[in-house]
């Protein structure tokens, strides 16, 4: 049936007319069903809401920070029981987590006994020594040369052997704590290898006589065995106490074989050594202290013969090498008393007599050492203040010819030192106060520095001037000294290569030098002579420049070239 127009029309007009009311008629039933008269919803929250979610969140973190604590404790309590499982009776507690700052110090020290120390007016006295001086330091005996200690230890071995028996120091801490408020740098002395008592109580872990028995000294001590485990635990076991106690600094002492070794190696044998030469069972002694004690915040230094800066190796065959101990060290302290020279060392015919000479030429030797090496110890001499009677021409030791050694000693850059006097009576006058030291100090460095000098006392050219003169000599240790390597030679391979030229140097003109800063590079003309003809090197550049505080020098390729060139690769 059809659909008229008309019905049409209105049909559509009512669509069209619903389309255009129905936004309309969606916001009338949007507004029909809203709740004006109901309050707002907030996402906001109310104070009381966040202080009570802000106290369970620190009372989470107190709790996590309580259960960390207690974790940390639980394993610092089971490395306390397996190092005491591994140490036995060697065992010494862990140091502190946190520790205060032991920065280094220019000690200028004094050395004294246990016995000194328990004496109250004596030790006062040199409490005022330091307060009134350039003093600062004190080396004070925890195990004395005759291996006793100085306070009571708690230390199981060192009850167990009673070296702790009798001791003068009767209150550490009380010793510490003044130490510390007095702003005085404590050195803890700790003679390792001439132990006479541990000797006796322990005999196996002496040194043996080659017929049996324990072997002894002239003066008839008996020493511990340096190639003996159980005496460098024991050792080590002192100096942690030592620091744990608070000594800033640990200082061994007679760590070595004993003197006259052409004596001790006839009569006596070291069990255990397996091969191992006496300067590397030094040195690997020295290593293992230090990793023992890498976390017990103290720095490590030990006193060495004079006379080993002087010679070269283990020459007196006691253990102990310059040029392995010192890169081991924080601080090497070489016993320079010049009464400990003999007659005609350094070419005086009383060393004793002449205490500034001697200082120099010791200072100037150690210095010379320290040169070639990567990671030099600083050099803390021990300078004497008594007098040597058992010397044939001695001189009496006053203030005077301590102030000639420390100011000796300065002229080289040393700057730090300790006075020995067995019975511990110092010349107050042999030291300036601190501040008129610091003065002179700065004073001699300024001069130093204006004047181009090294340690040594040369300028950069003059240094030149010898490498190349002792080049020309073919004098390896002077060459040594002064020839920078970029410390990839010792001195034995170094000795060995001087030993290797094939050329020599006969003649050679500096021309001309620049500066930049305090790197020098010299143009040079150089001959030398190669089987038997000369060669010609003209406009060679040798830089020269400051290596540890003293010029060096590092040649030209094309020189150290000739110098080894053979036959075979000649051009």
């Amino acid at each position: 049936m059809g659909v008229s127009k008309k019905k049409l029309f209105l049909l559509t007009f009512t669509v069209i007319l619903l389309l255009m009311i129905l936004p309309f008629l969606s916001g009338c039933t949007q507004e029909t069903f809203s709740q004006p008269d109901d309050p707002p919803v907030s996402s906001e929250k109310t104070q009381e809401e966040i202080e009570a979610e802000e106290k369970a969140q620190r009372l989470r973190e107190e709790e996590e920070h309580r259960l960390a604590e207690e974790r940390k404790m639980e394993e610092r309590r089971l490395r306390e029981e397996a190092l005491k499982a591994e140490l036995g009776h060697f065992y010494v507690p862990l140091p502190p987590e946190e520790v205060e700052d032991n920065p280094a110090v220019k000690a200028k020290g004094i050395y004294v006994t246990g016995h000194t120390v328990g004496q109250t007016a004596r030790f006062a006295g040199l409490l005022s020594l330091l307060e009134s001086t350039e003093l600062n330091a004190m080396v004070i005996d925890v195990k004395n040369d005759h291996g006793k200690m100085s306070y009571k230890s708690k230390i199981a071995i060192v009850n167990e052997i009673r070296a702790d028996s009798s001791v003068p120091i009767k209150d550490i801490e009380a010793l510490m704590a003044t130490l510390k408020e007095k702003d005085i740098y404590p050195i803890a002395r700790i003679v390792v290898f001439r132990d006479p008592y541990m000797a006796e109580q322990r005999p196996e872990w002496a040194i043996q006589k080659n017929g049996g028995g324990v072997w002894r000294d002239y003066k008839k001590f008996a020493w511990v065995n340096p190639y003996e485990k159980n005496i460098w635990d024991y050792t080590i076991a002192i100096a942690k106490e030592a620091a744990l106690l608070g000594f800033r600094e640990i200082q061994f002492d007679y760590v070595r074989f004993p003197e006259n070794a052409s004596r001790v190696d006839r009569e006596a044998y070291y069990p255990g050594n397996n091969g191992v030469e006496k300067d590397h069972n030094i040195a690997n002694f020295i290593s293992y202290a230090r990793e023992q004690l890498k976390d017990y915040n103290v720095h490590i230094a030990a006193d060495v013969f004079g006379v080993i800066a002087t010679s070269w190796g283990d020459s007196d065959r006691i253990g102990q090498n310059w040029e392995q101990l010192s890169p081991l060290l924080e601080y090497i302290c070489p016993m320079v008393y010049p009464s400990h020279y003999g007659p005609g060392y350094f070419g005086f015919p009383v060393p004793d007599a002449n205490p500034a000479g001697t200082i120099r030429r010791s200072m100037a030797d150690s210095v010379k050492r320290n040169a070639p090496l990567e990671t030099p110890a600083i050099i803390r001499p021990w300078l004497q203040s008594f007098t040597a009677t058992w010397v044939p021409g001695y001189i009496s030791y006053g203030a005077k010819e301590v102030r000639q050694q420390i100011e000796a000693a300065l002229e080289f850059g040393i700057d730090e030192y300790m006075i020995w006097n067995a019975g511990n009576r110092y010349f107050n006058s042999a030291f300036l106060t601190a501040e008129e030291a610091g003065a002179r100090e700065e004073k001699a460095e300024r001069e130093r520095r204006e004047k181009g000098h090294d340690l040594l006392g040369r300028t950069s050219s003059r240094a030149l001037e010898e490498y190349l003169g002792a080049v020309r000599r073919k004098n390896w240790r002077e060459a040594f000294v002064l020839h920078s390597t970029g410390f990839t030679l010792d001195h034995d391979l170094y000795k060995d290569w001087v030993g290797s030229w094939t050329a020599a140097l006969t003649s050679f003109k500096i021309n001309s030098n620049e500066a930049e800063g305090e790197r020098f590079t010299f143009e040079l003309d150089l001959t030398l002579t190669q089987n038997g003809e000369k060669v010609n090197l003209e406009g060679q550049s040798f830089e020269v420049f400051i290596e540890n505080r003293i010029w060096r020098v590092k040649p030209s390729v094309g020189f150290i070239e000739l110098l080894t060139k053979t036959p075979e690769n000649q051009s």
